[in-house]
């Protein structure tokens, strides 16, 4: 683990060769950006940033830049640089990086500060469809281990959720799905909004109503199911923007203010996890 900049570490998210490794380039090992906050605002609350970008590349303005967003307001954030079909990896493999990417979370609570019952996870466009199979346990294959590393509140920014026709966002399901994309049974499995549960965490969703790239209705979809399984969201869909926003700091949204109360009425914005 080495420093990059004050409170920014950068760290490789699998000790030894990745399963699933089909080589040794740098695209082939993903790894974490850890950004820390200061000491006097920290809060013991982590998120992982799992960034957009329909698995083809990650876009910086869902991953690192959320990350420091995240720790100007006390909570640890960490951008997670997964694999990408691009490079030819799909879902096994990215389903191993998100559920590593908690489990190293887990490891060095003590050192970071974190409160393993307070880490959840921010998920954007092709980041949000990961997130959404980590918090309803999808993405697990062990149901010891979903019940360990599942994540304590799910933020889904945009969100690709289903993959099923006539919403789903085809570059997204064909660098997951691979050569299998066609597979109606994958499609379904795959698909967010049918594997929520009751054990799903809290969630905060938002959306445009513009969004003529991954539209609304997966957003939709998803607090739907969560409502039909009784577990608490709220789900924002601001009128105008376009897709790939991240904070739009510069469209008005405020959608960040949004999650930041969402957080602390989540507890995870207080020392302890008070509210």
């Amino acid at each position: 683990m080495t420093s990059t900049t004050e409170h920014l570490l950068r760290l490789d998210l699998w000790p030894d060769r990745p399963p699933h490794a089909l080589g040794d380039r740098p695209e082939d090992r993903p790894f974490l950006e850890v950004c820390l906050p200061d000491p006097d605002r920290a809060t013991g609350a982590a998120m992982l940033a799992l960034p957009g970008g329909c698995y083809t590349f990650l876009s910086p303005k869902s991953g690192i830049d959320y990350a420091r967003w995240l720790a100007a307001n006390g909570i640890v954030g960490i951008a997670v640089h997964f694999r990408l079909g691009a490079n030819g990896y799909h879902w096994p493999a990215i389903y191993a990086d998100g559920r590593q990417a908690l489990a190293v979370t887990h490891q060095h609570a003590a050192e970071w500060g974190v409160d393993p019952a307070r880490i959840g996870v921010i998920g954007t466009s092709a980041g949000g469809h990961l997130a959404t199979m980590l918090i309803t346990g999808a993405a697990f294959d062990d149901p010891a281990e979903a019940e360990r590393l599942r994540p304590a509140a799910g933020v889904l920014c945009y969100p690709v959720v289903s993959l099923l026709d006539p919403i789903a966002h085809a570059e997204t399901r064909g660098n997951l799905l691979g050569a299998q994309a066609g597979d109606p049974a994958l499609r379904e499995r795959h698909s967010g909004h049918l594997r929520a549960g009751a054990a799903t965490p809290p969630c905060f969703i938002w959306h445009t109503l513009t969004d003529d790239e991954v539209p609304a209705a997966h957003s939709e979809l998803f607090a739907a199911a969560l409502r039909a399984n009784g577990v608490p969201y709220e789900l924002h869909l601001y009128g105008h923007g376009a897709h790939a926003l991240g904070l739009a700091r510069d469209e008005g949204l405020h959608w960040a203010e949004d999650c930041l109360r969402w957080f602390a009425h989540q507890g995870l914005l207080s020392a302890g996890g008070g509210r």
